[in-house]
């Protein structure tokens, strides 16, 4: 392990002030960050994004497509700056674990309980209630389930919500996960092979990554990866070069403006997204003019509220049984959702992550060494 080495790079992140002469940053307010609040806003926004998809069967008239022009949802929006936050913070994790297993512990018992609870919950009843049957494979239908479990996939089932406006699909939400976990063992690989301590060379990993992303996109090939790996090097990279990033207004609105113009250019938008969009979000999570710091005061209902939506909309358009607008099955999903996923933070997700020996810096809450210093 090179944890040792790495540690060296922890020296905060610079958030300039806004104004010259400002105050510095409280001790008390060094462990205040937005990370919480941003992850729930995206999980609602990827709501938002599907309500058109399942109320009415077609994306088109949504609005963050009209916004780019065609190049992307809200929901594929939220998903990549999902995946920049968690590059951040994932590295921070791993330079604060005690090894391999520490890290591996807690990122499987981040993901794998409320993740599997949530498709027992879809096999059990989602399904059933959907008119559809999980399948059964040679070995039966529990290989089915626990097999897809473990790579962290829906069982595979036939049949559910015939007459919705997008059928067969029970949870068309997850299949970011496994990515998400396949980043988690980058990172833990490049921590291990010491190349997450060379930050030119990280750099280099991270300029490639868009590029390929961006030829796929021209060539307008469906690769996840292609698209999801620059976003979390985008978030390894803040962090690993957060002594020397400064935050400050003027760098924000100029990122806004490259974001507005990328939406109006063809095939621009991936190629700006992983530069622009990830100093904006640090910009918001760091910034102390943004009192949001205290949203997961109850509990963090992020990750139920992406597991939960998407059976839940489907429900809610098959309960309803007739055409229905966006806005009003985004009206009933939200409060619906929500009740799942504070359930699965009580009773799933919060039991696990209290096995731990020690706070796990991936709940940001906890990540006063990730603050930035006083500029």
């Amino acid at each position: 392990m090179h944890v040792a080495g790495l540690a060296r790079l922890d020296t905060g992140i610079s958030f300039a002030t806004e104004a010259a002469g400002a105050p510095a940053v409280e001790p008390s307010r060094r462990r205040e960050n937005n990370f919480d609040f941003l992850r729930l806003f995206l999980a609602i926004l990827v709501i938002f994004s599907h309500c058109y998809p399942l109320a009415i069967g077609t994306e088109t008239s949504e609005p963050f497509v009209r916004l780019t022009h065609g190049q992307a949802t809200g929901g594929a929006i939220a998903v990549d700056l999902f995946f920049i936050m968690s590059g951040y913070l994932i590295t921070a994790s791993f330079l604060r674990s005690e090894g391999i297993r520490d890290f591996l512990s807690k990122r499987v018992r981040r993901i794998y309980p409320g993740f599997t609870i949530a498709m027992l919950f879809g096999a059990l009843v989602i399904i059933p209630l959907s008119g559809g049957a999980i399948r059964a494979t040679r070995a039966g239908s529990l290989i089915n389930f626990v097999g897809n479990a473990l790579l962290l996939r829906e069982p595979l089932y036939a049949g559910t919500f015939s007459h919705n406006p997008l059928p067969n699909m029970v949870n068309g939400a997850v299949w970011t996960i496994p990515f998400e976990f396949w980043c988690y063992i980058g990172v833990l690989m490049l921590g291990m092979s010491g190349m997450l301590s060379r930050r030119k060379l990280m750099s280099g990993i991270f300029i490639c990554a868009v590029a390929f992303s961006v030829w796929f996109n021209v060539l307008h090939l469906e690769m996840p990866l292609a698209r999801l790996l620059p976003m979390y090097l985008a978030g390894v990279i803040a962090y690993l070069f957060r002594d020397i990033i400064h935050y400050n207004r003027t760098h924000a609105l100029i990122c806004f403006f490259a974001l507005l113009f990328a939406c109006f250019v063809p095939l621009t938008l991936g190629a700006i997204l992983p530069f622009a969009a990830a100093y904006l979000l640090f910009w918001i999570a760091f910034n102390p003019s943004f009192r949001l710091h205290r949203a997961a005061k109850f509990g963090d209902f992020s990750y139920g509220t992406y597991l939960y939506a998407f059976p839940v909309q489907q429900m809610i358009v098959k309960t309803w049984g007739r055409p229905m607008s966006p806005f009003v099955l985004f009206l009933l999903a939200v409060p619906a959702t929500l009740a799942f996923a504070i359930a699965s933070w009580h009773f799933v997700e919060r039991p696990f992550l209290n096995m731990r020996r020690k706070p796990d810096l991936s709940r940001s809450a906890d990540a006063a060494q990730i603050m930035p210093n006083p500029a």
